[in-house]
């Protein structure tokens, strides 16, 4: 039971610290925005294409952070069974 609560720990540990390991993953810069009335219509097509852009770079971003997140946790599947199996062995060497 002990085992179970220390892989369990593990785990938890393990997938919290996935969101410091995500850091490949460079979230796109907002476009800039004017708030003029003149700039907007002066500048509509360029910040039509800017805010695409920015779009589609948002959801590049979520699918890095999705392909991270599952890379990561598979990752930390591993591990824990690695240390859960070190934990066995040295349980045994201690009886």
């Amino acid at each position: 039971m002990a085992l179970l609560k220390q892989t369990l720990a593990v785990m938890v540990v393990l997938s919290c610290g996935s969101a410091a390991i995500a850091g490949s993953c460079l979230s796109p810069a907002p476009p800039w925005m004017p708030t003029d009335a003149d700039d907007l219509r002066a500048y509509a097509d360029l910040l039509r294409r800017d805010a695409e852009t920015y779009f589609t770079d948002v959801e590049q971003y979520f699918r890095c952070l999705d392909r991270q997140r599952r890379d990561v946790f598979e990752e930390a599947r591993a591990v824990t069974g690695d240390y859960a199996r070190l934990l066995e062995l040295l349980d045994d060497v201690r009886y």
